[in-house]
């Protein structure tokens, strides 16, 4: 594949004689030289300034909601769920809502919520992040939609240091019903809009 980089594996050296012979050094030393001919260039592909970032593998998860989402009581926890996967490698969605990873690290996440009201009536939504059922503090955002019809875009960005097998959620609560996360069908040439999608990306070792 284009994108990957040979791999380099341990020289089968030629076991040795008892007594000492130039053409079994030299044997050696040539398959030594080709190893670290190999190591080397393995090594400057990684660090080259251009390309070197595209042979890295990181674990990351894209999805996505195609669903209506609205809150039945007000000023009350909903967790945002997702029910579509556009990519993913070692993040995963359990239990609809629970985004979870495999790998302990530094995850930066980036969750849109399509706010839509149905009322005329001013309206506030809050958005915020939870780690293993526990909310993360400071963490919650605040949008006001006014008017029937109107539609607005509520984002969470950030970066969350997690364990494996820890999971985040998406939290919203509204102070009016008549607010919910909205989905739209494809109207050509516009694609559809989903209620609500995250992005999630490793990004560094803890």
């Amino acid at each position: 594949m284009a994108n990957e980089i040979d791999r380099v594996v341990p020289p089968a050296l030629p076991l040795a004689p008892e007594a000492y012979e130039r053409p079994y050094t030299d044997q050696s030393n040539s398959v030594l030289r080709l190893f670290f001919n190999r190591l080397t260039n393995v090594v400057n592909t990684l660090l080259s300034t251009d390309v070197g970032g595209k042979f890295l593998y990181m674990p990351y998860g894209v999805f996505y909601s195609t669903v209506d989402q609205s809150a039945a009581v007000v000023n009350t926890a909903y967790a945002v769920t997702f029910n579509s996967t556009t990519a993913s490698s070692a993040i995963n969605v359990v239990s609809s809502s629970r985004i979870t990873v495999d790998n302990t690290g530094v995850y930066h996440v980036k969750a849109t919520l399509q706010l839509e009201s149905t009322s005329g009536s001013t309206k506030t939504a809050s958005l915020w992040l939870a780690k293993n059922g526990s909310n993360i503090a400071y963490s919650a955002h605040e949008y006001v939609v006014s008017g029937s019809g109107k539609k607005d875009v509520a984002n969470w960005n950030g970066s969350v240091a997690l364990g494996a097998n820890d999971y985040i959620e998406v939290f919203w609560a509204t102070d009016d019903i008549n607010l919910e996360l909205h989905t739209h069908v494809a109207s050509p040439p516009i694609p559809a809009v989903a209620s609500a999608s995250i992005a999630v990306t490793f990004v560094s070792n803890v």
